[in-house]
């Protein structure tokens, strides 16, 4: 079987956090993927962490036995937590045309959405980058343009959750920014990081402005706690183009909005614009 063929998947989940009867519904669209493409490799690696006992853990949430589970009894970085499953991904020398996801433990992929991304990256040898919208009642829409992505919808709609990439282009960002992100001071920004470095390095990157990724909807009143870490993340990933300092301007003027409204402290958003500065 050759790499083309292969899925590999990246999940971090919190042994105690609740999210048994998510990570099986991961579970069972990711056995539908392969029921639908039956030649194609999936490789899921699980990190449960809060984890004292991973085999009674594995047990009562019931992951399929071909998930590559590891353990740890610690609450984890998020971008560390990745970062240590991918040593082992960035390990496999044939990696290049693999098809890579990181699907969160409350993610799932609706019915035809992985099995049309992944027919299109082995029919694209270009193809290095895709990603949509997310949300609670996805679906797989056949008819949804797919699109050229400006560097502002990346920063709008590319996440950990909605990402699918070449593994040709994970040899090449091969890390989340590990003073990025959910377990940082930052607390958030590592997934935008990512997925900028990821479009720069990509030969072509499709996004289809439509919600076939399930997720839990976003919620608005999180968007000041996590402004910081994604301001961050494009003063650090936005390069120096129009458009990357563009973007910059724009997200320091939306934190400016977020203060006006009362939703962001003042303070916040000073400590926000001083660690930018910093870089």
């Amino acid at each position: 079987m050759s790499s083309s063929d292969r899925v590999i998947l990246i999940t971090t989940a919190n042994a105690k956090g609740g999210r048994d009867e998510e990570l099986r519904r991961l579970f069972a669209s990711v056995a539908a993927f392969r029921e639908a493409r039956p030649h194609a490799l999936v490789d899921h690696h699980l990190l449960l962490q809060c984890c004292n006992d991973p085999a009674a853990s594995v047990d009562s949430i019931g992951v399929p036995g071909d998930v590559r589970v590891t353990s740890d009894t610690a609450q984890l970085p998020l971008s560390v937590a990745r970062n240590r499953m991918l040593e082992t991904v960035l390990a496999q020398e044939d990696l290049d045309d693999d098809l890579i996801g990181f699907p969160d433990d409350d993610a799932w992929y609706p019915a035809g959405t992985l099995e049309a991304v992944y027919d299109a990256f082995r029919d694209d040898r270009d193809l290095d980058l895709w990603f949509c919208r997310y949300g609670s009642a996805a679906t797989w829409q056949p008819d949804a343009p797919w699109q050229t992505p400006s560097l502002q919808q990346v920063l709008s709609f590319a996440s950990s959750n909605t990402v699918l990439l070449r593994g040709r282009i994970l040899k090449s960002v091969r890390r989340f920014d590990e003073t990025l992100g959910l377990g940082t001071p930052a607390r958030s920004g590592e997934d935008t990081g990512f997925a900028l470095r990821a479009f720069r390095e990509a030969r072509t990157a499709r996004f289809v402005d439509a919600r076939m990724i399930g997720h839990r909807d976003f919620d608005p009143s999180i968007r000041a706690k996590y402004y910081g870490g994604a301001l961050l993340a494009i003063r650090r990933y936005g390069g120096s183009s129009p458009a990357g300092l563009w973007a910059l301007g724009r997200k320091t003027l939306v934190g400016a909005a977020l203060v006006a409204r009362g939703e962001l402290p003042v303070s916040e958003y000073r400590d926000a614009l001083a660690t930018t500065a910093r870089g």
